[in-house]
């Protein structure tokens, strides 16, 4: 009997145990009720039982959430011969509301069974004086220049940090926007603008939209600790503590509207396109410069380098230089490439074609370049004859021809060849033939000891090593000298543009580097 008890009290305890499993629950709680414009407000979304799924919460009333974070625990007890467990679920975010809110409702999954919180209304209250001097009159701001805007068309974003003239701050932890959805460039450093009340430290960004559609810039913040000055912080030798309270400081978030471009638009803004070579007449396998350069208003940070792809033709570029700066409330912005193409015979630079949409008039039009014809002039370039051997019976025949034209080669020169059958009759006299000998065997084992001694000293010879682009500065202007010297650059050319396939004999390239140096 006793033991049919302890079974019926275990049995009992395992139904009490799965009852208490399955006793599903959702709370929702916030920190308060009431927030300050500028401060975050912390909900807390918690949920008990098994399975349990939370929404994707990115915003509340449309200010967006920060620091999402999810959390599991169980929670055991055993009180009095009962045991209980909760399985619990929270999940934690901030949000920095602006305006007066409703929490919506959201809707959990536990155990596979929908539940749903109850909405909440949260009120903004305005910063008081008493609440602005709780940071000693710090404050940030962003603002900026344009708030309706197509894609691509650039704007610029201003942070300022306002710091009193009385500022006791002891250090400045300073996070940035976040421009998702947005091309964003720094311009510049920090600005520094004083007056009387104290200084502005004024950054500067330059933005362009990615796509269509409505979004939020979540702003700067900025934690500012700031040094104690009572006479309770004192030390004992009369000098400050190093006791530091840090207070929160924060922007408010942008609202941004960015409208569709036409189709199939390569820029946007207002700009003009040039393009130039530095010469139109080249030798054989000399190079050209081909530039090209766009200008104007707006942003050319995103743009696509051209690519050039012609027959029996060599091209190298180098890297792109795009500038932009800021005048009044427009974004000048600048573009330059440069090419070089290499060829044995006459070419033409292809025209180049640009669409362009002009968001002031919001008219879309083409920019194009000329294209370049490119003559290559092989006058004057001597040629080297194919030379057949000649035998003896064909000399002959040639002896016998008369000519009087001037303007022969070698092989035709009855004079010359004259010479050539004479001292072939005479021959050479005895003791020319014996100098040549001794001179040959001199000279024979001369090299045998050269090439010994450079085998002894292999270890001593040292090649400098050249990278890349030191290598291209030194052989590029003798690309002409020499057909080795041509390969050699077009190889680093590849190299450099991050071809890996391509494979250098560095001590090859040493050597001929050396040999220019002399």
């Amino acid at each position: 009997m006793l033991i049919h008890g302890s079974i019926k009290r275990l049995l009992l305890l395992l139904i009490v145990f799965a009852a208490i499993l399955s006793a599903d629950s959702l709370k929702i709680r916030v920190a308060s009720t009431e927030v300050v414009e500028g401060n975050n407000l912390q909900v807390k979304l918690i949920a008990e039982g098994k399975d349990i799924k939370f929404p994707d919460i990115k915003d509340i009333g449309g200010f967006p959430t920060e620091g999402n974070s999810v959390s599991t625990k169980m929670e055991s007890s055993y009180i009095n011969g009962k045991f209980s467990s909760k399985n619990l679920k929270t999940l934690r975010f901030d949000f920095f509301p602006e305006l007066d809110v409703t929490i919506q409702a959201f809707t959990v999954s536990i155990g596979g069974k929908n539940y749903k919180t109850k909405p909440i209304d949260i009120r903004v209250i305005k910063p008081s004086a008493v609440t602005a001097r709780s940071v000693d009159g710090y404050t940030m701001t962003m603002k900026s220049s344009k708030k309706k805007l197509y894609v691509g068309e650039p704007f610029v974003v201003t942070v300022n940090f306002f710091e009193p003239r009385s500022s006791r701050v002891s250090k400045v932890e300073y996070t940035p926007p976040k421009f998702k959805d947005f091309f964003s460039q720094a311009l510049g450093g920090e600005k520094l603008k004083r007056n009387a009340n104290g200084t502005i430290h004024q950054l500067e960004y330059l933005l362009s939209a990615k796509k269509q559609g409505k979004f939020t810039i979540m702003p700067p913040k900025a934690r500012v600790g700031i040094r104690s000055i009572s006479g309770a912080d004192r030390d004992p030798w009369g000098f400050f503590s190093n006791d530091v309270k840090w207070y929160s400081v924060r922007a408010k978030s942008l609202p941004i509207t960015v409208k569709p471009l036409p189709a199939d638009t390569d820029l946007v803004g207002v700009f003009k396109v040039e393009s130039s070579v530095d010469k139109n007449s080249i030798k054989p396998n000399n190079p050209v410069t081909y530039t090209i350069k766009i200008t104007g208003e707006g942003s050319l940070e995103d743009i696509e380098d051209p690519k050039f792809d012609l027959p029996n033709v060599t091209v190298y570029s180098d890297d792109a230089k795009s500038e932009s700066k800021v005048m009044g409330d427009k974004v000048i912005s600048s573009y330059e490439k440069k090419y070089v193409f290499i060829s044995d015979s006459d070419f033409t630079i292809p025209s180049l074609f640009f669409k362009s949409f002009n968001y002031k008039s919001k008219n879309s039009n083409t920019l194009k370049t000329e294209a370049k014809k490119i003559v290559v002039d092989s006058t004057g370039i001597q040629v080297p004859a194919q030379i057949t051997k000649v035998s003896k019976p064909i000399i002959h025949n040639i002896r016998a021809k008369k000519t009087e034209d001037k303007n022969i080669s070698i092989l035709e020169d009855v004079d010359y060849y004259k010479g050539i059958y004479n001292k072939e009759r005479i021959g050479f006299p005895l003791w020319s033939l014996l100098v040549s000998f001794l001179v040959g065997v001199l000279m024979t084992l001369l090299s045998i000891r050269l090439m010994r001694y450079f085998i002894d000293n292999k270890q001593k010879i040292r090649l400098h090593h050249y990278k890349t682009k030191e290598a291209l500065k030194i052989l590029y202007p003798h690309t002409n000298h020499s057909s080795k010297i041509e390969v050699m650059v077009r190889k680093l050319y590849e190299v450099e543009n991050g071809n890996k396939s391509v494979i250098i004999d560095k001590d090859e390239l040493a050597r001929m580097i050396a040999e220019i140096k002399g």
